[in-house]
């Protein structure tokens, strides 16, 4: 069995957090690891070059890093260094399938792609079926502190957090005009429907429209077409965004965000409203940790998680967040998580004034909570199942 695992650090920080979190569980599992820094490349490389032998040794890396852009990855004949030394790249890829359709068309020869929702995986096998040895394996959460030494959750000075960026609807105008009238009405019938049933897949539903506005398209021609029209997906998830923070400020709840571009959330209470630029991941976990409430709108995972939600449990916060069909699975409504519908945003604000006013029930449902994603959901454990169902075959 290989016993050398490559993690890359240095490029996006969430995806850097996420690396270091795996490399604590790879290590406990016994592998010899080595971190490739993406800002000191050419160190990296040389160094790398040195740790990896032939065939003992496996890339585990997120969102294709490693895998496109880095020079000093390729020989001089174009080789990528993975292929050169016998080393299998097993990529999480922790959005959807088709934010990156160039990078398909350039994979390792040993390529195994992990999916945090599986139906990310329902996508690769309709349009890249040439992917193979796809595995789900969801996001996971980090606990800065045992659970003894936390707060009482009544104590907790933050009612209602939010960890996440804001992008006003306004600013996608650009790409949904960019082609005339026309296309614009086309991609404004996409995101009618998707606001309309928040619970529908937006891939599925731009493959829809796209089949009965060309009729007989291929595969190739509708996963080229989709990947054009990404922005459907950041401006859903960013509706939405808007929509639960608004319903909550403007209910007098308050809220704390994290995150850029919340100084231009349009709401009638912003008294009600606190925010602060984006933070590194340590720290919306340590905001976490003094939160009462951690809200959470999924990105669009139908069928996955996002790691907002075990973030809050494994930090004593209780996660409020939208359904997907793997959390339904996992989570018990009103035992570890409350749960509310996109679809009826206006019962939001009784739900959480309700549970703010029970410090008792508070209490159990973060206790609950917590002790769910010690068991189940830390990256530590992501690293045991990657290294059963995956790393320990290669």
């Amino acid at each position: 069995m290989r016993k050398k695992i490559v993690l890359m650090t240095g490029g996006t920080e969430t995806l850097d957090y996420f690396s270091r979190q795996l490399e604590i569980g790879f290590l406990s599992l016994g592998y010899r690891t080595f971190l490739f820094d993406l800002q000191e490349e050419e160190e990296s490389a040389e160094k790398l070059a040195h740790f990896a032998g032939f065939s003992d040794t496996i890339l585990v890396t997120f969102n294709f890093d490693g895998l496109h852009c880095e020079t000093s990855l390729f020989d001089g004949f174009g080789r990528l260094f993975w292929d050169v030394r016998d080393i299998p790249c097993v990529n999480i890829v922790v959005d959807h399938p088709f934010y990156y359709p160039s990078l398909y068309e350039n994979l390792p020869l040993h390529y195994y792609e992990v999916s945090i929702d599986r139906s990310h995986m329902a996508y690769l096998k309709k349009y890249y079926p040439e992917v193979k040895h796809n595995l789900f394996l969801p996001l996971a959460g980090t606990s800065l502190c045992p659970k003894q030494q936390e707060p009482l959750i009544k104590d907790r000075e933050i009612d209602v957090l939010f960890t996440g960026n804001f992008t006003p609807k306004e600013q996608f105008d650009q790409y949904i005009y960019r082609l005339g009238d026309e296309y614009a009405a086309f991609y404004l019938s996409i995101l009618k429907e998707l606001i309309q049933n928040p619970s529908l897949q937006d891939d599925l539903v731009m493959e829809r429209h796209l089949k009965e506005e060309f009729k007989g398209a291929s595969n190739e021609e509708l996963r080229t077409t989709m990947s054009n029209m990404i922005f459907i997906d950041t401006y859903i998830r960013n509706y939405f965004r808007e929509k639960v923070i608004q319903t909550l400020v403007d209910a007098k709840i308050h809220v704390h965000c994290i995150g850029h571009g919340w100084h231009l959330l349009s709401c009638k209470h912003r008294e009600y409203l606190s925010y602060e630029k984006n933070q590194y991941s340590l720290d919306c976990l340590e905001r976490m940790t003094h939160a009462k409430l951690s809200v959470n709108v999924m990105p669009w995972f139908k069928d996955g998680a996002h790691d907002r939600v075990f973030n809050a449990m494994a930090n004593g916060s209780i996660s409020v967040t939208d359904h997907s069909r793997y959390l339904d699975e996992i989570l018990t409504d009103n035992e570890n998580v409350i749960f509310y519908d996109l679809k009826h945003l206006e019962e939001l604000p009784d739900k959480i004034c309700t549970l703010l006013s029970q410090p008792e029930k508070m209490q159990a449902l973060s206790d609950n909570g917590f002790c769910l994603a010690q068991k189940s959901h830390t990256w530590i454990q992501r690293a045991q199942e990657l290294h059963q169902k995956l790393l320990c075959h290669l």
